[in-house]
């Protein structure tokens, strides 16, 4: 797969981004934070900020892969390893972003070939225009059938503690996609290959293996703290 060493930097913050977001949230399950203090506008913004970059980041990224098939199997298959882990620390999660992710890669493995024969600024336009219309669709509806809400419908009493289904975020996910097109086209630019230092790209290289891994190191950290507090 081709690498630009400024979206592995990009990566890489997302990565540091969302650890302190995820250390937070784990104080709140431990009662040190308030749910006022967790769910502020400042950080509320910045976990849109972070999952946001996840999704146009692994968008690009299909375009460069030569195997988006297999890599969606792989981040699938984690994000069912972290709904196992946080089943056992007593937190749900349904269809969580690495599902997402890893969904997502798949049907562009089937529907990428299609897709890159359109114009990427009207592809950008039709995907930034049902990425709204889906997201106040989804938001506004509410159904019976608990089986939907991979797609983003939901019953009342749905809770997950990370939830990224396919409406709208998929097409989130293309608008990477066409991201990751100019890159190709850009590929010789001075921005796209600017030499960085590896301790700022080799966080968003390794980026599936330390969110896997994160989470039970900061649940671990947070207990402690929360018994010290006790």
């Amino acid at each position: 797969m081709r690498r630009f060493p400024i979206l592995d930097a990009w990566r890489s913050l997302a990565i540091l981004l969302m650890i302190v977001y995820h250390f937070l949230y784990d104080l709140y399950i431990f009662g040190v934070l308030s749910a006022s203090q967790l769910f502020s506008t400042p950080l509320n913004i910045l976990e849109r900020f972070i999952c946001c970059s996840f999704i146009l980041l692994s968008g690009a990224c299909a375009r460069f892969s030569r195997s988006n098939m297999r890599h969606g199997i792989v981040v699938l298959v984690c994000g069912v390893v972290v709904e196992l882990g946080a089943m056992v620390g007593g937190q749900v999660i349904r269809f969580g972003i690495l599902q997402f992710l890893g969904i997502s890669m798949v049907l562009y493995h089937f529907l990428g070939k299609y897709l890159q024969k359109w114009r990427p600024i009207y592809l950008a336009a039709a995907s930034m225009a049902l990425y709204l219309f889906t997201g106040w669709w989804t938001a506004a509806a509410t159904v019976s059938a608990g089986w939907l809400y991979p797609l983003g419908f939901t019953t009342p009493s749905f809770y997950s503690a990370d939830y990224f289904p396919l409406l709208p975020w998929f097409f989130l996910f293309l608008i990477g996609t066409v991201l990751g097109g100019w890159c190709l086209q850009h590929r010789d630019s001075r921005l796209l290959n600017m030499p960085l230092p590896g301790a700022l790209t080799w966080p968003g290289q390794h980026s599936l293996l330390l969110y896997v891994l994160h989470q039970p190191v900061l649940y671990g950290i947070s207990y402690l703290i929360w018994g010290m507090k006790e």
